[in-house]
Formats: C-alpha cells, sequence, structure tokens
C-alpha cells in the first residue's frame, strides 16, 4: 500500500523523502501513515524494481535527493488503481484495550479514557484545521477522504464520552 502511496503523489511531480512524509501528515495520515524509516526503505525498494528514479541535487547548501516516477511506475500505479477497489475491515486497535478495561480498576479505565479522547480530539482537529485550508485546493476524491477522516474520529470521541459517562455512572452507583 506505501508503495502505491508514494507512486501516487510521484504522479504529481518529482519529491524528496522528506516531501512524501510532509504530503503523507497533510492527506493520508488519518487513514494511512509510514515512518521516515519506512518511507526510505520502500524508496530504496522501488528504485530497484524500476518504479522510480533518483537523482541528488544541492538545494540551498544542503544534500538532497529528489525521486520521479518512471513510465513503469507509472504503468504499475495506473493497474494497481483500476483495479475494483477492496472492502477492509478497519482496524481499531484502541478497541482492544477498552474490551479488557473490566479489568483495570474504574479510575484507571477513566484515566485512560479521558487520555485517550485528548489524543483523538487533537488528531480530530488538526483535520478541521486542515479542512479549511484545502477545501478549494484539493480535488472531489481528495477532499472526501478528509472528510471521512474528520466524521470516523469525531465518531471515536463521541462513543469514548459515552463510555466514559457509562463509567463515571457505574463509579457512583448510579
Amino acid at each position: 500500500m506505501l508503495e502505491n502511496i508514494m507512486l501516487g503523489f510521484l504522479m504529481y511531480g518529482e519529491m524528496s523523502g522528506y516531501d512524501l512524509k510532509q504530503r503523507m501528515l497533510k492527506s493520508t495520515s488519518n487513514f494511512f501513515d509510514a515512518s521516515f524509516g519506512t518511507i526510505y526503505t520502500a524508496l530504496k525498494r522501488m528504485e530497484v524494481k524500476g518504479a522510480i528514479c533518483s537523482r541528488e541535487v544541492v538545494d540551498g547548501g544542503k544534500y538532497k535527493k529528489l525521486y520521479s516516477i518512471t513510465e513503469y511506475g507509472k504503468s504499475d500505479f495506473t493497474n494497481w488503481l483500476e483495479q475494483p477497489v477492496d472492502f477492509t475491515r478497519t482496524k481499531p486497535d484502541h478497541l482492544i484495550k477498552v474490551f479488557f478495561f473490566g479489568f483495570l480498576p474504574k479510575e484507571k479505565a477513566i484515566s485512560n479514557l479521558k487520555a485517550f479522547i485528548e489524543e483523538v480530539e487533537e488528531v480530530h482537529n488538526s483535520l478541521k484545521i486542515l479542512e479549511n485550508q484545502i477545501k478549494e485546493t484539493s480535488d472531489v476524491y481528495q477532499f472526501s477522504t478528509l472528510i471521512f477522516g474528520i466524521n470516523y474520529y469525531k465518531y471515536v470521541i463521541d462513543w469514548s464520552h459515552n463510555l466514559l459517562g457509562d463509567l463515571e455512572n457505574i463509579k457512583k452507583g448510579v
């Protein structure tokens, strides 16, 4: 999946590994993200495969490696993109811990849930800021994936607040 995402970004033009990571942070990170290490490993693999090529430049006195997509890479990306969209279940890993919260003291479960809500709210807020920044510059497909992320995180926040209310009521003996 990562290689296809990077090929898609490179369809727009030449980019460094850093540029690819920044592009990912501003677009696909609400449903797919990768570390710099993973990105650079994939870039090496893609270059060996012939899907991309690179050139070295000096920009502002700094060494930079720029990657561009080859004709083979464009063909590979287009072939992947033309395949039907597969539905896969999401993997909300946070539910695994919540599922077993019954083994924690209620105070600890409440504390962990409050910290989780704060974390998700930060992501949600960053996506809301991004929504206003890119509304007019993104195409309908890219913008719709951002809206999905915003709505998904809003759902997770609402669900978590409902669970928190239930836990606090249990704590009070209601």
